[in-house]
């Protein structure tokens, strides 16, 4: 069967980027790249490669690390191939920031298949704003994929109580617009290596528990949703456990940084759960050991 698709879709420095990274292993673009105003960016497996493509439909090979070309003005779409385990099991879709004025408003429209999977980001300080809720109205019954919404940058509210009031509105706010909401640190996650404590801290494990569940699925069949998990950071926050459902706390540790320097991208490998039915793996690529189920910060 087709490969399914991933799209990450949020504002400016929501943490597409930093989620990317984790997801394959390493950056998809230098860092120079990655500021600048760029198209949507489909990353698929393969040699490692860099297309652009104009608006009248022709296709050029680009150095990446030339991109005065490659704003939305000029390009339509960026397409890039690299080898990660990730991408064997399917193909991801990097879009701009929702709310880039350069940006045609039929951009998202062309993007967005009726089964593709949504990874929304949103920041946690200003989470859920205004104009993310009046274009995922516009989008989400463009697909019927399992769609995900990860309130980022979770250590910045310092309180438990600031925690539980934003985790409460954005439920509140978003109630049966996604599969399940995740409070996540994706710069602890980046920079876990193989430390599991602050792997799972992060939230980051929930996270890719669910993508391997969802990447897995065939077709039709339903989706296992992970239940409520219970904070542990502090008794202070224990009414937890009344949230709405699907969505998931986590326990932050008592010192999480605030910021971390010289982070280190660590590649990950995709852990898939016995039983589970992979796509066929590229011919040119030799089988790889599976390990039992996402237990370790090695998920992806």
């Amino acid at each position: 069967r087709p490969k399914p698709r991933l799209v990450l879709m949020g504002e400016f420095s929501s943490g597409k980027s930093t989620l990317s990274n984790i997801l394959l292993g390493g950056p998809t673009l230098p860092v120079q790249v990655t500021a600048t105003r760029l198209p949507p960016v489909y990353v698929s497996y393969g040699e490692p490669a860099a297309h652009a493509i104009a608006h009248d439909g022709t296709r050029r090979e680009v150095d990446l690390t030339d991109f005065a070309a490659l704003t939305p003005d000029e390009v339509r779409s960026l397409h890039i191939t690299m080898m990660s385990d990730t991408l064997e099991l399917c193909d991801l879709v990097d879009m701009p920031g929702i709310s880039d004025p350069n940006m045609p408003p039929d951009t998202w429209d062309e993007v967005v298949r009726p089964s593709d999977h949504v990874i929304w980001c949103t920041h946690a300080t200003q989470a859920w704003r205004q104009s993310e809720a009046a274009m995922w109205d516009r989008m989400r019954d463009m697909t019927s994929g399992t769609n995900l919404l990860l309130v980022t940058q979770f250590d910045k509210l310092r309180t438990p109580r600031d925690r539980d009031r934003v985790l409460h509105r954005v439920a509140a706010e978003t109630a049966g617009k996604f599969t399940a909401i995740y409070p996540v640190c994706l710069l602890d996650a980046l920079s876990a290596g193989d430390d599991i404590d602050q792997w799972k801290a992060s939230g980051a494990h929930g996270v890719m528990e669910h993508l391997i569940d969802i990447l897995l699925t065939p077709p039709g069949a339903a989706i296992p949703v992970p239940a409520i998990s219970a904070p542990t950071e502090t008794a202070a926050i224990a009414q937890h456990a009344s949230l709405p459902e699907n969505v998931i706390e986590i326990p932050l540790p008592a010192d999480t940084k605030a910021a971390h320097a010289n982070t280190r991208v660590t590649p990950r490998r995709v852990q898939i759960k016995p039983g589970a039915t992979v796509p066929p793996r590229p011919p040119r690529r030799t089988t790889r050991d599976v390990r039992a189920s996402a237990q370790s910060p090695g998920a992806f």
